[in-house]
């Protein structure tokens, strides 16, 4: 039995905890509208600035006078965003481990109707593959428990804004900041659209661990030691793609997936070759995945040490483990509405996405650090039978429900006061 009082009391306690802790640096104006907004944004599910105004928790004042407030510290020329920015990784740093993935990843936010909003340039919208007016979305994910991948950073940056450095500097300072952070504990993982030799060459230097996929045009150096081409233990250059056609994957192994809705087994095939990236010292290492079916090897190029199978099949899962970055965006973008952000100002834009992010992050700390009230929000939200497959939407009813509740039964469990210590 789901006793209602007790998990509103505790949803309030632990919300406002936790607004606390990313807001303890923020004067009380701002804790304000810290709380009004991400509140707001919970219960109506937009960034859309009149829609959170009718949905903060104190509607003593005027609609109006609400949104006016809120449009007013959304394009208010402060350190907001900096300050919270700085205490976000008391959230989630703690549960970051030595093997995590960090999975790197760039997405859009597609406005192509704008035509007014601040620094619109070309990109190309993930869902149509078109080129249309909006933002790019530099991502990166902590894989936690449960399929829970938590936002670690997320910015907007676009190629028309004043005195951008491009999209390659932008990633690799997101790559820097979050790995000062974390002490170079975790594993980046990237897909095929970070194969270039400037993200190479920086990981490298900076000791990074690192899987990523290649496109297999990229020459590597292979020792190819008793051939026709080379003299013994001499590396001769060639060509990912052929590498990889040319190694033996002679281990294999299974799994039992679901495949719309049917069960289906899935036969693997991996190997492995050591190689090096030209003018480059470092031993790394190709390994090759096939799947029954599938002619074309995936090549998974790496600077964690493979010796045997059990290593190649951990970085074949942290690899497998890089969809959830989509999942990431994909719920962001349906059940957060963030392509829905209707404002001009390039401050406001980057506040709204922040808020966004916030939401999430939120979420996935509950899911690490309170799988209790997880569960309980679970089952208010009143699910199907099966075990979800990615737990946070499920997760996002039960505490909007929550949210409901209090405010129009309990108000004053939404309304402690923002002078407290936390």
């Amino acid at each position: 039995m789901l006793k209602r009082r007790a998990l509103m009391e505790s949803i309030s306690s632990n919300l406002h905890n936790f607004l606390k802790k990313i807001g303890n640096n923020l004067s009380v104006p701002d804790k304000k509208f810290l709380r009004d907004s991400f509140i707001g944004l919970l219960r109506c599910g937009k960034p859309i600035v009149c829609q959170m105004a009718r949905h903060l928790p104190n509607q003593r004042t005027k609609f109006l006078s609400r949104l006016d407030r809120l449009e007013a510290h959304l394009v208010k020329d402060s350190d907001f965003d900096d300050k919270v920015e700085a205490a976000l990784p008391q959230v989630w740093l703690g549960f970051i481990q030595d093997d995590t993935p960090i999975i790197l990843d760039l997405s859009d936010i597609a406005k192509p109707l704008a035509k007014k909003m601040d620094y619109l340039a070309k990109v190309r919208d993930g869902s149509t593959g078109e080129l249309v007016n909006g933002y790019w979305l530099v991502e990166l994910y902590a894989s936690l428990s449960r399929k829970n991948p938590v936002p670690v950073l997320l910015e907007p940056f676009s190629h028309e804004e004043p005195y951008s450095p491009g999209q390659n500097p932008v990633v690799l300072a997101a790559v820097h900041k979050i790995f000062k952070l974390t002490d170079k504990r975790g594993v980046l993982v990237v897909d095929r659209g970070f194969d270039g030799w400037v993200m190479f060459e920086d990981w490298l230097d900076n000791k990074y661990r690192f899987v990523a996929r290649l496109v297999g045009n990229r020459h590597l150096l292979c020792s190819l030691g008793g051939s026709e081409q080379s003299e013994a233990g001499q590396r001769v250059p060639i060509q990912a793609q052929q590498l990889a056609e040319q190694t033996p994957t002679p281990h294999r192994f299974h799994k039992l997936i679901k495949r719309h809705g049917r069960p289906a087994l899935r036969i693997t095939q991996i190997g492995w070759v050591k190689v090096r990236l030209p003018g480059r010292d470092e031993d790394l290492t190709l390994v090759v995945s096939r799947l029954a079916g599938n002619d074309k090897p995936m090549m998974l190029l790496t600077n964690l040490p493979v010796e045997n199978l059990a290593d190649a099949k951990r970085v074949l899962r942290f690899y497998i483990r890089r969809w959830e970055c989509e999942e990431g965006i994909r719920f962001l973008k349906s059940q957060v509405n963030l392509e829905k952000i209707r404002t001009f100002r390039w401050s406001a834009i980057r506040r709204l996405v922040l808020l966004a992010v916030l939401v999430m992050l939120y979420l996935g700390w509950l899911v690490e650090a309170h799988p209790t009230i997880c569960d309980r929000l679970v089952y208010l939200s009143q699910p199907l039978p099966d075990k979800p497959d990615f737990l946070l939407y499920r997760l996002l009813g039960g505490l909007t429900e929550a949210i409901n509740t209090c405010f129009w039964l309990h108000k004053d469990l939404l309304r402690k006061s923002l002078r407290e210590n936390p």
